[in-house]
């Protein structure tokens, strides 16, 4: 059975995302596992610690709220287990990982209303960009649908790289179609891509695929228009070497998309020893 970690710290935004991920994984038969950190304050790290700091207990009452909330949500069709750690939220969530083997990490934006503690934003990315399983980046006020429609954003450069095989597994198992998105900011742009975009396609065994463009000066909007006017459900980019662009706009993606987003790398989905 598939593995979907979702981890929450009570706030409305990541409840939301652990409500996604319950979702998810009722729609592909996987288990979900509610992780929870415990961080230390940076000033009383080097010393022993009191309830006066956190109380374990507490935090195990909430997620037991929160795993009965979404039981109840899902009608019970979800295998759900509650994980509390002490420690690091970005290294905890790594060795979880290891232990798990997830089909993906499901983690929230944050609102940009209210200022959320854990999902400031630097977990989310650093989570996006080095863990080595797929991460479902959730905007915090998107809701789950079933995925039916998939695009891969793409920058057209080394596509002999792109994980071609992980990406169609993926379309597979949610029985979706796919569509591939460039955004160029001028006629040259496509021009130097063209035989790129030619090999790619020649890549992709989906039946079902097409390629959309758009001229943009502003790449993640330019994509974004391209997913409103497909009606995206989930929008795939790759993390590391890969891309999917240069750093700046890899966080743009990851933070400010306004659907769904999986940052895939290029050895997901991989059988891990």
């Amino acid at each position: 059975m598939k593995t979907i970690i979702a981890p929450t710290d009570f706030t409305t935004v990541s409840e939301n995302a652990c409500m996604y991920a319950a979702k998810l994984a009722a729609d592909i038969n996987a288990e979900l596992v509610l992780l929870h950190v415990m961080e230390l304050p940076v000033a009383v790290a080097e010393y022993p610690v009191s309830e006066a700091v956190f109380d374990e207990e507490e935090m195990e009452e909430e997620l037991e709220n929160l795993k009965s909330k979404i039981a109840t949500a899902t009608q019970n069709k979800v295998q759900i287990r509650t994980v509390n750690l002490l420690g690091s939220t970005e290294y905890q969530i790594q060795e979880l990982c290891k232990e798990e083997h997830p089909f993906a990490v499901v983690i929230a934006t944050h609102s940009y209303s209210a200022l959320e503690r854990f999902f400031s934003g630097s977990t989310t990315f650093y989570s996006a960009k080095h863990l080595r399983y797929p991460v479902i980046v959730v905007p915090y006020n998107v809701q789950y649908q079933p995925i039916k429609k998939i695009a891969f954003a793409c920058d057209l450069r080394d596509v002999y790289e792109v994980p071609i095989n992980e990406i169609e597994d993926i379309v597979k198992l949610f029985k979706a179609d796919l569509d591939v998105f460039y955004a160029g900011k001028n006629e040259a742009a496509f021009n130097a891509t063209s035989i790129e975009a030619s090999f790619l396609d020649h890549r992709l065994h989906i039946a079902r695929h097409r390629f959309h463009d758009v001229q943009s000066d502003d790449i993640l909007l330019g994509i974004m228009s391209l997913a409103k006017e497909y009606r995206t459900d989930l929008l795939i980019v790759l993390s590391k070497k890969h891309g999917p662009f240069h750093k700046s706009q890899t966080k743009d993606f990851v933070l400010y998309s306004n659907i769904p987003l999986m940052a895939l790398h290029e050895d997901d989905l991989v059988p891990k020893e």
